[in-house]
């Protein structure tokens, strides 16, 4: 049954995931925070915090790391396959019907989805807004974060302000 509800999470996971990989934060939250239990707010964030730092996207990740957690190696398989292949069939039939469709249909479907994935990117980033700046060593960094990346050399190279920021906060917060 464990095997069951995970595959049906991280699908409905992976369904919502149109948006990219911040856009699926609420998603997961909800599934597996509020809807499951099986994981409390703050396990949560470092289940994230791990998906975020590790190479690939956020749902996969997060999804290999539960799926274990819950039902060991065969709970980590199914959910990270069923996060990886629900979007993946859905996107084989929009694929069929955009290809039976005209190019002014297409791109009015594309321009739709626009505001879904606006709100769903909103809902990811004003959680994480909350719980990163609640210090004022890390809102004062933010602020300055947000004032060096409009000078053209992190502009250009954005993993360079990441290493500076991840430096400064491991000064700080040792």
């Amino acid at each position: 049954m464990k095997l069951l509800l995970l595959a049906l999470a991280f699908a409905r996971i992976g369904i919502g995931a149109f948006g990219g990989g911040i856009s699926t934060i609420p998603l997961i939250e909800h599934e597996l925070v509020m809807n499951y239990g099986w994981l409390t707010l703050e396990e949560f964030n470092q289940v994230l915090a791990l998906a975020q730092v590790t190479p690939g996207p956020i749902a996969i990740n997060a999804a290999t790391f539960v799926g274990y957690h819950q039902a060991g190696v065969l709970g980590s398989l199914i959910a990270t396959l069923s996060v990886a292949s629900a979007p993946l069939l859905i996107l084989l039939l929009v694929l069929l019907m955009m290809k039976k469709s005209s190019d002014e249909k297409v791109d009015h479907f594309k321009r739709s989805l626009r505001p879904a994935v606006g709100a769903l990117l909103t809902l990811a980033v004003v959680p994480l807004l909350k719980t990163a700046l609640s210090q004022w060593q890390t809102a004062a960094l933010f602020c300055l974060g947000l004032v060096l990346f409009q000078l053209r050399i992190f502009k250009n190279n954005p993993p360079l302000l990441f290493i500076l920021f991840g430096l400064a906060g491991l000064l700080i917060f040792q």
